[in-house]
């Protein structure tokens, strides 16, 4: 058998990073209608970074077994290099289904850590091939050529230039297209507009989960990555910007409710605080020519939805626009001091009932009240429990796959958050609007 190479492209999805495709790189052309998924087999072994086989237990098992196994091959096709579809080609696009062997990363709420999808593709049927004087056969694909995400296009990484208080952060961050719309794209009966030439900065907190924990040899790609943060990068929230924001998506080492004396507590106070403001500073000065200060929208979930809550509190003469979401904000923190700094800045909270970690009643709902009776202008969309609205993920029995009531975030990237307590449409200029919509029409 002749050993050969593939790359993987991998999805951001609702439920973190997956491998969606496998490129096998052919010795000779093959045709569309000489290819079928089952002329191949595909064996997944998930490893940890420093090579061992995940180790886990399935729902409903009590024994811990190695994660590997056969994966599911729904769809093959020519295609290029990146994996489009063509007639005839030497690269072959395995589409794999989105399942536990296929996922690229491993942990919880409170931490998790990059695995290694290690696979080995076996040819089990005879191939035509177009220019070869023999069919394929017997061919065995097991050397990652390259790793390919296309939703990290434009994405960067960076890290504070100087330690504040002897805490440096890394970040990543999306840098926009500034240059001009395709017209076209306007479609025949709108009038294209131009991009702006300075652009919002939206910035976003990231949860208990994706902070660096003892994960230290990992970058801070987790941090936008591990839940899919990358949507902000993409449309419709590009468009509602003018088709051009800034993402920043610092990563913490801890959490971001560590307090240093407690790291997951209720003071609901941050040693980052002052740390995190001068990385915002340094960012928006290192692009002053391109980001527009009045734009500048803070947003995060779950911890992250916390340090978005304290950093408004901290700066209420700052930020545009705050977007917690479940964030553990708690009532005896909730001072009249707080309130009223809060009150600066026009909030929208997104929250579940039945949240299974931060406690709605304890945190967003008695925040809120407080918001609206001070004449802020706050908004908060309150879901009963959380369950795909996309279409894209169903239960056995067909209906919409329910997950745990504390991922709510799923909602605010899906750009489903629409409504506010009452069950009423938030409005901008009379218009129904979604939270990211509405956070575009804030200004400072």
């Amino acid at each position: 058998m002749t050993s050969l190479t593939y790359a993987t492209v991998t999805t951001l999805g609702d439920f973190g990073p997956w491998i969606s495709k496998i490129i096998l790189d052919l010795p000779h052309d093959v045709r569309a209608g000489d290819i079928a998924p089952d002329a191949f087999s595909a064996f997944c072994a998930r490893r940890r970074r420093d090579g061992a086989i995940v180790m886990r237990k399935e729902k409903g098992s009590h024994v811990s077994l190695p994660s590997q196994g056969y994966i599911g091959i729904i769809d093959a096709y020519p295609c290029d290099e990146q994996g489009h579809r063509l007639a005839a080609s030497s690269h072959v696009a395995l589409e794999t289904s989105e399942e536990r062997l296929t996922k690229c990363i491993e942990g919880g709420v409170l931490g998790s850590q990059y695995v290694d999808c290690d696979i080995t593709v076996t040819q089990v049927r005879e191939i035509s091939a177009v220019d070869g004087p023999v069919p394929l056969s017997g061919l065995v694909f097991d050397e990652l050529r390259a790793s390919l995400c296309p939703a990290l296009e434009r994405w960067n990484v960076g890290e504070m230039a100087e330690p504040i208080d002897g805490i440096s952060l890394k970040y990543g961050y999306y840098e926009p297209d500034f240059s001009p719309a395709d017209p076209t794209l306007a479609g025949p009966f709108a009038k294209p507009a131009p991009r702006p030439q300075k652009a919002a900065l939206l910035i976003y907190l990231h949860g208990a989960g994706e902070g660096t924990g003892e994960a230290t040899w990992e970058g801070p790609e987790r941090a936008y990555t591990g839940n899919r943060v990358t949507a902000l990068s993409q449309n419709p929230i590009q468009g509602y910007f003018g088709g051009a924001a800034w993402v920043l998506v610092p990563q913490c080492p801890t959490f971001w409710m560590d307090d240093g004396v407690e790291q997951l507590g209720r003071s609901n106070k941050s040693i980052y605080t002052t740390a995190l403001k001068a990385l915002i500073d340094g960012f928006i000065a290192e692009h002053a020519d391109r980001i527009d200060t009045n734009r500048i929208v803070i947003a995060g979930l779950s911890n992250g939805g916390f340090m978005t809550v304290r950093m408004c509190l901290d700066y209420p003469d700052f930020f545009a626009a705050g977007l917690p979401c479940c964030a553990p904000f708690f009532t005896e923190n909730q001072t009249s001091q707080a309130i009223s700094a809060l009150a600066k800045t026009p909030l929208w909270f997104t929250h579940s009932k039945g949240d299974e970690l931060v406690d709605p009643l304890d945190t967003a709902l008695p925040l809120y009240h407080k918001l609206v009776e001070a004449g802020a202008e706050v908004h908060m969309t309150y879901f009963d429990h959380v369950e795909d609205l996309t279409g894209r993920y169903r239960e056995s029995d067909g209906s919409p796959k329910k997950t745990f009531n504390h991922g709510v975030w799923i909602h605010q990237f899906n750009d489903f958050c629409r409504t506010d307590l009452d069950g009423t449409n938030v409005l901008v200029n009379g218009e129904p609007v979604s939270c990211w919509e509405w956070a575009a029409a804030q200004r400072r």
